[in-house]
């Protein structure tokens, strides 16, 4: 169960990561600003509980 929960948590923070360069992008080329930053923020958010979730499921081994 851990390595599911490290794998879902690897892949929000990707997808934050993603999320955010998408925010960039929107407030450079989007005339409206307020929808960019809470893409932004939203982002931001999604990458701290997904890295946050793959690093206290995440093993380097088999500790029993």
């Amino acid at each position: 169960m851990k390595e599911f929960l490290a794998n879902i948590g690897g892949f929000m923070a990707v997808v934050g990561i993603l999320g955010f360069f998408i925010g960039i992008i929107l407030l450079i080329a989007s005339k409206d600003k307020k929808i960019a930053a809470k893409f932004i923020l939203g982002s931001v958010i999604i990458f701290i509980i997904g890295f946050g979730t793959c690093a206290s499921n995440f093993s380097l081994g088999n500790m029993n």
